[in-house]
């Protein structure tokens, strides 16, 4: 790799962190540190301010002390404590004073460290480093514990300038490197504790977009109990149950390709099954004859379904044809195809005389698979009974088929208009209330569970009414 490519891959890379939670955690560390410097370095200049004249406060006190016994010496004692006055003062007795000259025309600030002083230290010291007039302090202190003596000392305000510059230098060099430490453990602990696991399951959120069905490619490492091992948990979760889908859906495309198979062989066999249908409806036999138009019927619908399940293998599903129907007529005619197989269920019809937009063959689809499902949940009672009925309420008709079953079992409440959800029969795939819904729902109605306990179930199809 050349050097400019390898320059141009840092600095992409140095701007996808910037860009990323590293580096806003690394901006938000650094103005912590520049507001912890901001707050400290005030303090600091205002502690070194007072704490500067009281040295010299000292230093007069120790020198005034010696000019009491050796005076010739007071020009010396001024050098050594840093001032150009001392003044002494001792209640009963003469005052002792040192002082040099000073200039004529210089401004002398009276400092007074006998009351609390830590703020306007503080503001002292601030406006000295920004002002450029040169004054006298006069500093006023408090007697020496034990002591009654009162003293003053004159000093120059340059001298203490140029110690508070120096002090304000070293302070900010020091507090800036206590707070980069500091900051820069903190820095560290946030991305080894948040963002490096953020990352870590960031990357499997990536890996698992690109291999969603390997399974353990969302799996989490050992639990925690904070927020982003509950977060890593769900990630882990949310990967199974998507995986889980995918398989299931494939699962689905695979079954609804067989399905089309068997619907294309169907179709034909069926044909064949319509002429056979045809030529009974001529027989001399009357029950043959009777019987032929029902024969009839039911293979075209088999052979209508079976064309309906080859379209819809193509994507292509046909728009339902609304028609006036009369609800009385189509539920025994469901019924009539439904209970073929279960003869010892007890049918009854109370339905009164209404009519609905819907599709003849879908609406004959929802009612079969109804009272198909119902006969087979009544199918172990010592007498099974299914019973129907109808109502109509505003511009919709309401028709419900109960059975005296034992119910839906809780555990598939939830689930049981979903593909392949099933009462825990032995019959059954699962289909037929999924299938229900979707055609009811394509009609502008809708198909619900609206009771349901240990003396049986009763389900309910909304579709719009009809003028008959």
């Amino acid at each position: 790799m050349r050097w400019d490519d390898a320059i141009g891959e840092l600095a992409a890379r140095a701007r996808r962190g910037a860009r990323g939670l590293a580096g806003q955690m690394l901006a938000l560390t650094l103005v912590v540190v520049i507001a912890v410097d901001v707050l400290l370095l005030p303090l600091s200049l205002g502690t070194f301010h007072e704490n500067w004249l009281r040295d010299r406060v000292h230093a007069a006190y120790d020198a005034a002390a010696v000019a009491a016994a050796d005076p010739s010496r007071h020009n010396d004692l001024l050098a050594v404590a840093g001032a150009n006055e001392i003044v002494l003062h001792r209640p009963g007795s003469r005052s002792i004073r040192l002082q040099a000259s000073a200039p004529p025309d210089a401004a002398v600030r009276i400092v007074d460290m006998r009351r609390s002083r830590i703020v306007r230290a503080t503001a002292d010291a601030l406006s000295m480093l920004v002002r450029r007039r040169r004054e006298y302090l006069r500093v006023i202190a408090p007697p020496r514990e034990g002591s009654t003596e009162l003293v003053e000392t004159v000093v120059k305000e340059v001298d203490l300038k140029v110690d508070l510059v120096w002090h304000a230098r070293r302070a900010l060099l020091e507090t800036l490197i206590a707070s980069l430490i500091v900051g820069g453990c903190l820095y560290a602990a946030l991305v080894v504790l948040v963002v490096r696991r953020i990352r870590r399951m960031t990357g499997k959120i990536e890996e698992f977009g690109k291999r969603p069905d390997e399974f353990g490619v969302t799996a989490t490492s050992a639990p925690r109990n904070d927020e982003l091992g509950r977060a890593e948990e769900a990630l882990g979760r949310m990967g199974e149950e998507v995986r889980a889908a995918l398989r299931q859906k494939e699962r689905l495309a695979g079954l609804g390709a067989a399905v089309t198979k068997i619907a294309h062989d169907l179709r034909n066999s069926l044909a064949a099954a319509q002429l056979v249908s045809e030529r009974l409806a001529t027989s001399d036999d009357p029950t043959v004859r009777q019987s032929a138009p029902r024969l009839e019927r039911a293979i075209a619908r088999a052979a209508a379904l079976a064309e309906a399940a080859v379209r819809f293998g193509k994507a292509d599903e046909p728009r339902p044809m609304l028609v006036h129907v009369n609800v009385f007529g189509a539920l025994n005619e469901a019924a009539d195809e439904a209970l073929v197989q279960h003869p010892r269920v007890n049918w009854s019809n109370a339905a009164p005389p209404l009519g609905v937009r819907a599709d003849p063959d879908a609406l004959h689809r929802i009612l079969s698979n109804l009272i198909r499902n119902a006969a087979e949940a009544v199918a172990e009672c010592a007498r099974p009974e299914i019973a129907a009925s109808a109502s109509a309420h505003a511009d919709v008709v309401e028709i419900d088929v109960t059975d005296n079953g034992l119910g839906v079992p809780a555990a598939v409440r939830e689930q049981i208009f979903q593909p392949f959800a099933t009462a825990q029969r032995a019959s059954g795939v699962g289909l037929g209330l999924a299938i229900a819904r979707e055609l009811a729902r394509a009609q502008g109605g809708d198909v619900e569970l609206v009771a349901t306990d240990n003396g049986g179930a009763r389900f309910r199809v909304t579709l719009p009414s009809s003028v008959a």
